[in-house]
């Protein structure tokens, strides 16, 4: 029993490292001050304000249901839903973990057994996937019992919830560690290997439910058995609800199996000699040639090699470059019939209908350009390097146009992935094209510009992990709320003006001559700046 208290101590130390937001804890020991509670009074409020309209979403979709008859179908449509955001969180989560972290080089140092650390690993992605479920589930689980009136409800949410991230995230875990096995004996690929295991599963797991959805339609049934086989969150989840109430509470002893069986299956698995390979790098003893190069370029190269040489940065920075332009066509896929999708399509280029899908594209961009991760840990990702800053024939104001400079091309490629989905999906004409580019990349660089403005007055510098530099970070979150609060003011005064007939060349002008009054005056800002 000790034994598995030291394991769930190593757990709590990992979670610590991995999500301790803003340094709560270390605030709440330190004398509490205004500015702690103000921006804690500001984040619950913001909490608050997305858990009141997440409820009425929630209500809408119950009633949705019962008006078409399917409330059996609820349940199996937002496990399901579910169900795919652990599984993609958690292989994120794990890779980060399991491939990035350098707390097993670390740990190896101390009386631990490696299958203790891998345990303790998975322990903690099945906690943080406990905490995506009550945020995501409790609403739901409300919702269909104040509507239902029957407790049972609350019974089975609890269950599903306890039992479902072993479920997802159990063989994903699995797939690491012998992946990481294989590295071992390699000495090389641990990353690559890990990322192999986890695509050809996901892939897998994806090909195997569209055949199966295949052969279900072409078969003859009824459209609600094919909908209960596509919405299936995991295996035997029929028999799984048939159970009583007693029954499925006692079937969540399986967490606890699952936990105990990749503890013994890690221990079979890595054994007792597990080591990480270490590059062994050789000395290049040739003389180089010497070529100066201009300071921008010096610098700007210098900024490149710190954000794409730590996958960690690139992980976190490029997330919403790459995942985010492809949700929107996913999930008109998803909830459109083809039918739909080309009325979409014909009635973008109507000239009645246009303009709005320009903005609607706009927006789009505008709001997922907005969390960016990258301008704002600028000078934060310097960490105890930042001393390097003062010592280099660079002025830290022409130091931080560089950086924004960098953020501004990384913002760019992720808006010209967006307008080639805009083009190639939804049929967008050219010149609608180049308008929604050309704001887009207006608003790209105000946000960058804020950003880096928020990171420059006071950089986080002190981390002891690469991923506290943009995930602990307080800058972080305070650019996104204010680059979301712009666009919400922008939305606002848009519709304003649409609902006194402005012309679509006087709202596009207005947006560009207001824009580029804001870059210039947060340039002048950061010029200003003499810390």
């Amino acid at each position: 029993m000790n034994h598995w208290v030291k394991i769930f101590q190593l757990s709590r130390t990992i979670s610590r490292l991995n999500f301790g937001f803003l340094n709560l804890r270390h605030s709440i020991k330190e004398q509490i001050d205004i500015y702690f509670v103000v921006l804690l009074c500001f984040v619950t409020s913001i909490i608050g304000v997305f858990y009141f309209f997440y409820f009425q979403i929630i209500e809408q979709l119950y009633i949705g249901f019962v008006e078409v008859e399917m409330t059996k179908l609820f349940l199996r449509f937002i496990l399901s839903g579910l169900s795919i955001i652990l599984a993609i969180t958690s292989s994120f989560l794990l890779i980060n973990l399991f491939c990035f972290s350098k707390d097993v080089e670390n740990m190896q140092l101390f009386p631990i057994q490696p299958c203790d650390i891998f345990t303790s690993k998975y322990i903690v992605n099945i906690l943080f996937c406990y905490g995506i479920e009550l945020l995501l589930l409790f609403p739901f689980c409300i919702v269909e019992m104040q509507h239902t009136g029957n407790a049972s409800v609350a019974i089975t949410y609890i269950s599903v919830a306890i039992i479902l991230p072993h479920i997802i995230a159990f063989p994903l875990t699995v797939i690491i560690t012998v992946c990481l096995k294989i590295a071992m004996y390699f000495r090389r690929m641990r990353i690559l290997l890990s990322l192999i295991g986890i695509v050809i599963y996901l892939s897998g797991s994806v090909l195997y439910k569209v055949t199966s959805v295949d052969g279900y339609m072409k078969s003859n049934i009824t459209s609600l058995n094919w909908l209960n086989h596509l919405f299936t969150p995991f295996p035997f989840y029929d028999e799984y609800m048939c159970l009583s109430s007693v029954l499925k509470l006692s079937s969540t002893i399986l967490s606890i199996i699952a936990v105990g069986g990749y503890y013994f299956l890690n221990k079979f698995i890595l054994g007792k000699h597990y080591v990480l390979y270490g590059k062994h790098q050789q000395l290049n003893t040739t003389k180089m040639k010497y070529s100066s190069s201009s300071k921008l370029k010096s610098y700007f190269v210098k900024e490149c090699k710190i954000f794409f040489r730590n996958p960690v940065y690139v992980i976190n920075g490029l997330f919403g470059m790459i995942i985010a332009p492809f949700l929107l066509p996913l999930s008109f896929r998803i909830s459109s019939t083809a039918d739909n999708i080309e009325q979409i399509r014909a009635l973008v280029t109507v000239s009645e209908f246009s303009f709005y899908a320009t903005l609607f594209a706009i927006a789009v961009i505008t709001l997922t350009s907005s969390i960016n991760v990258i301008a704002s840990s600028s000078f934060s990702r310097e960490g105890a390097n930042y001393w390097i800053t003062k010592i280099v024939p660079y002025t830290l104001k022409q130091q931080a146009f560089v950086k924004i400079l960098f953020a501004v091309l990384v913002s760019f490629a992720g808006i010209m992935i967006n307008c080639l989905i805009f083009k190639l999906y939804f049929h967008y004409d050219f010149h609608q094209i180049m308008v929604i580019a050309f704001i887009s990349t207006l608003f790209s660089i105000l946000w960058n510009l804020i950003g880096v403005f928020i990171d420059m007055k006071n950089p986080k510098l002190e981390w002891t992990n690469e991923a506290e530099a943009m995930k602990q970070n307080i800058n972080v979150i305070l650019s996104i709320i204010i680059c979301i609060l712009v666009s919400i003011g922008y939305f606002f005064i848009i519709a304003k003006m649409i609902q006194k007939n402005f012309s679509p060349i006087v709202i596009i002008g207005i947006i560009s001559c207001s824009l580029f009054v804001f870059i210039l005056i947060v340039c002048r800002g950061i010029t200003l700046e003499r810390k």
